[in-house]
């Protein structure tokens, strides 16, 4: 390099090597050393840090690191004030927190603490949750669970239709009762209406008795119109509190149809000969008609199991079930657990089967031969019941614990800093009992529907998220908070304050194994226009961002463009945000699985305040994807790789980019690597790209040349004298090597 000074986007000190520093401080010293002996206030500790749960910029905390990280374009702190409830979900259940590295040389004594704890890890040992007996489909066969089924489901049938019965008798006397008094106040209203005009109208000519009756028409027509909006709001009232009814009491009808189902199991476990093999473990027994203590899962949801694709047996059969009709749920629940050897197995085919069963629409079935209408689930369908209460219900056939759970939800419609009250942004999810711990399932987020069209008939093609399946607790929190604090399933309950201050995470976030660098708080807060956001990626992804105004008026565009910066630095992608003006910005990231997918989807969105700007904005960036390398550069040998390169110059003036190749030249070059020569004429941005193809394929693979890195080249100090390189005068050409 010559002539200027260069600054070089896309490279960064190494944050890698964080050591925590803790301190040992014997129980009778820790009040004195906590200041809290005559009234001394001092700051509260932190144990302990993590490079995954790095505390906020405003926390008096100074990890020791190998190199200094590099100064943050952000003007202030990107997340709440410093205190033990700003760490976020993940990080509440992250034993690194609470844990360090200690030096092979150092030695404590904790006699006593030591032997307390061997003691309780003893214990600890030898404790194991109680398991279920019957927990496979042939158990439940060899128990006879399955013939029994069908008695109290019929029972439980008689009395839902029973209660169905009531409650429509006490819809219509609800209606009556309405229009009943809608008429009573009508007629009152009419007769002070005639008793006024009657009043009104003296004995005289017949100009004023033609106006009387003209008014007389008048008045009625617009008491008509009147009680016609009156009856209409106090009818949509008496809809709302009957449907409201309706659910409280089917929902009760339903938590003790799934106990007396549960507990019907249970007796069967306990009935010989299943309870002579009980007997040889007393220490593992399970009584299935007892709810198991809401208590955090024993492990991630990946030790239940590495990828979906080992249920792909199961959930084949459950989606070739879905269009079957059945007469009961004993059979339905019979033939989706037919192949199922757990409790894991049979969760995921009622899961699956739930989710691919789109009781919203006609069925194709339905279509062809509409007498044969699955009146099974018309519960569903009607929307007097919910997917959740169906899940619960085909789980208490199964054997499964499961529960509904009510709350808040960060769904469609969100956006960060908006508030939560009231009935707005009320849903459900579920939680399930599988394999001795409590899971988080959503059926209702993890259907996806797509209809198509085939043979002139309409087609139900299925997706599903995976995400909603025995969803880890430190991510579902990002999305959902219930309404009791322990079904958050965290070993620290998280405060409603603090789930509102995270950011709007969506699915595709942790699909993509994304996660966050630091603990952002769902708005960031600049005086300068920039904000940086990190995102740690297991790969590098495809990436999208939209910034848009919060209030938007006639004059604001709707995004801006230019205004984000992505870099790809080993495993994290960087966003830097050069705000246009001061103001409430909403800024969205999206994922896509390949680094140049075309098809993107909604991965977490911020709210960005900034309400003064020092200093003019930030000139925009150029229109480029990204910069940094590509999956190339891991694929290919650099001694196999055919090269080549364009450099380019954006005029943040007037937005254009000209080509100035003539300003690089490859200097030298070997396997290890090639060394290039940039000349920048004058201030700005450059866009130097480097492209390679594989010499080593076949066919015209080996002259396809693909995008291998981008580097962003800031120019602040430009030299003018600086001139173009000599082109390199072709392969046996007389012409001289100095020829422009």
């Amino acid at each position: 390099m010559s002539s200027g000074k260069y600054y070089y986007s896309g490279r960064r000190n190494n944050l890698s090597d964080y050591h925590a520093v803790v301190l040992l401080v014997p129980l009778d010293k820790l009040p004195h050393c906590l200041g809290l002996e005559q009234g001394v206030s001092r700051r509260p500790w932190i144990v302990g840090t993590s490079r995954h749960a790095l505390p906020s910029s405003g926390a008096h905390i100074s990890p020791v690191s190998r190199a200094s990280p590099a100064p943050s374009l952000t003007s202030r702190a990107t997340s709440p004030a410093p205190s033990l409830t700003n760490i976020t979900g993940r990080s509440l259940n992250d034993t690194s927190v609470w844990t360090a590295r200690a030096s092979p040389n150092a030695s404590f004594d904790m006699t006593h603490g030591s032997a307390l704890a061997a003691s309780y890890a003893n214990s600890m040992k030898n404790f194991s949750h109680p398991q279920p007996t019957l927990k496979s489909y042939e158990d439940f066969e060899n128990s006879g669970i399955f013939e029994v089924q069908p008695l109290l489901e019929q029972r439980h049938k008689e009395e839902e239709e029973r209660l169905q019965r009531f409650l429509a008798e006490e819809r219509e006397k609800e209606f009556k009762r309405l229009n009943d008094t809608i008429a009573s106040e009508k007629e009152k209203a009419a007769e002070d209406l005639l008793s006024s005009i009657l009043f009104a109208i003296q004995p005289g000519p017949d100009v004023a008795a033609e106006h009387g009756a003209r008014s007389l028409v008048e008045e009625r027509e617009r008491i008509e119109e009147h009680f016609q909006r009156v009856q209409e709001d106090r009818l949509k009232l008496v809809r709302e509190k009957i449907s409201t009814e309706e659910k409280t009491r089917s929902g009760k009808m339903l938590d003790r149809h799934c106990q007396e189902m549960l507990m019907l199991i249970g007796e069967k476990a306990s009935s010989p000969p299943l309870a002579a093999d009980r007997e040889m473990d007393r220490t593992n027994l399970f009584d299935h008609s007892m709810r198991p203590p809401i208590e955090t899962p024993e492990s991630k949801k990946v030790h239940l199991y590495k990828t979906p694709a080992v249920f792909e047996n199961i959930d084949l059969r459950a989606i070739a079930l879905v269009n079957k009709d059945y007469e009961n749920y004993t059979d339905l629940v019979k033939d989706l657990t037919r192949d199922c050897h757990s409790e894991l197995e049979k969760v995921r085919a009622i899961f699956r089967w739930v989710i691919a069963k789109d009781l919203s629409k006609n069925q194709v079935s339905e279509i062809v031969r509409p007498q044969q209408t699955n009146a099974l689930l018309k519960g569903v369908k009607s929307g007097k019941e919910t997917y959740h209460q169906l899940f619960k219900k085909l789980c208490s056939y199964a054997g499964i614990h499961c529960e509904i759970i009510l709350g808040y939800s960060k769904g469609a419609g969100y956006k960060p800093g908006m508030r939560m009250d009231g009935n707005a942004f009320r849903n459900s999810w579920t939680a399930v009992h599988v394999e001795g711990s409590w899971r988080l399932i959503n059926c209702t987020w993890a259907a996806r529907h797509v209809t198509g069209h085939r043979d002139n008939l309409p087609q139900l093609f299925h997706k599903y998220d995976e995400f909603y399946f025995l969803t880890d607790p430190e991510d579902y929190v990002y999305q959902h908070y219930p309404d009791e604090p322990s079904w958050q399933l965290l070993e620290i309950p998280l405060p409603f304050s603090e789930f509102l201050n995270l950011p709007v995470v969506k699915s595709p976030f942790f699909n993509y194994g994304l996660r966050f660098y630091s603990n952002y708080g769902a708005t960031l807060t600049t005086e300068t226009g920039m904000v940086e956001i990190r995102l740690v990626t297991p790969k590098i992804l495809g990436f999208g961002s939209l910034l848009e105004p919060v209030n938007k008026s006639a004059s604001d565009p709707r995004q801006y463009d230019g205004r984000v910066l992505l870099r790809y630095v080993k495993n994290e992608a960087i966003f830097t945000v050069a705000l246009p003006n001061p103001g409430l910005f909403y800024f969205t990231v999206y994922v896509g699985d390949y680094w140049n997918s075309e098809c993107l989807e909604s991965a977490c969105t911020f709210l960005i305040n900034c309400p003064a700007m020092s200093g003019r904005p930030s000139p925009p960036y150029p229109p480029v994807p990204f910069f940094g390398p590509t999956p190339v550069m891991d694929t290919w040998l650099l001694k196999d790789l055919k090269i080549s390169h364009t450099f380019q110059y954006f005029d943040v003036h007037d937005g254009s980019i000209s080509d100035i190749d003539r300003f690089v030249f490859l200097r030298s070059r070997n396997e290890k690597g090639a060394n290039y020569l940039v000349r920048c004429p004058k201030e700005g941005f450059y866009i130097f790209s480097l492209f390679a193809a594989d010499t080593t394929s076949a066919g015209e693979a080996a002259n396809n040349l693909d995008c291998a890195m981008r580097y962003l080249i800031i120019c602040q100090e430009p030299s003018p004298s600086v001139g173009e390189f000599p082109r390199r005068a072709p392969a046996g050409s007389a012409a001289p090597c100095t020829s422009p």
